[in-house]
């Protein structure tokens, strides 16, 4: 493994880390979707992280070096190691980094609306980067609120079930492991809980 490859790896350990369950649901995912997905998912929580900050200074350069970092990408170009497998995807990262910026208005993010454009352009994203044409816009600004506010200030979600999540099938999934978490005071499901949310999610069939 080279030196980009080992740091690239200790961005989505620490995702894997802060999503555990991960380890029973990925056999839901298509083997040569894995690593995709888990380099993705590490991607998104490097910015809602930034989002999420105490101080909110910080975490605005966090994602305006991420907007510039992006363009790059689109040019051919990369310095965050998670580019080594991202870059290349066919993904408008120009338009990805036009709707980055939304994070950082934290006061508007409550109800998810200020981030409707930043999800349906990850979930255009999501579609090319698994070839599943599945929109998951719902879902991914469902998760973008719950990852950068607290869970005692966000809308209930006992509407949400694992067979009602939209989106690619890596999307779906992830979306289980939140959902169970719900229904288990927001800590991670018993593995017989994340193996049969994570199954259910795998297999529904929502919106095309």
């Amino acid at each position: 493994m080279n030196e980009a490859a080992s740091e690239a790896a200790s961005f989505v350990d620490k995702w894997r880390a802060r999503w555990p369950e991960w380890g029973i649901a990925r056999v839901f995912v298509p083997a040569d979707q894995r690593d995709l997905a888990e380099h993705w998912f590490a991607l998104l929580q490097e910015w809602t992280d930034a989002a999420s900050t105490n101080e909110p200074a910080p975490g605005l350069a966090k994602l305006a070096w991420w907007q510039e970092e992006l363009r790059g990408w689109a040019k051919g170009a990369r310095r965050h190691p998670l580019g080594v497998r991202l870059q290349k995807a066919a993904v408008d990262w120009n338009a990805v980094a036009d709707a980055l910026p939304a994070l950082a208005r934290r006061e508007e993010i409550g109800d998810g609306q200020a981030l409707s454009s930043l999800a349906r352009t990850l979930s255009d994203a999501e579609q090319h980067l698994f070839g599943e044409p599945r929109d998951g816009q719902r879902s991914i600004q469902h998760a973008l609120v719950q990852a950068v506010l607290p869970p005692a200030t966000t809308s209930p979600s006992s509407t949400i079930s694992c067979e009602s999540l939209e989106g690619t099938r890596p999307r779906r999934i992830l979306g289980a492991l939140g959902v169970a978490r719900v229904g288990n005071g927001h800590a991670p499901a018993s593995p017989w809980g994340t193996l049969r949310c994570s199954w259910r999610a795998a297999r529904a069939h929502g919106p095309g």
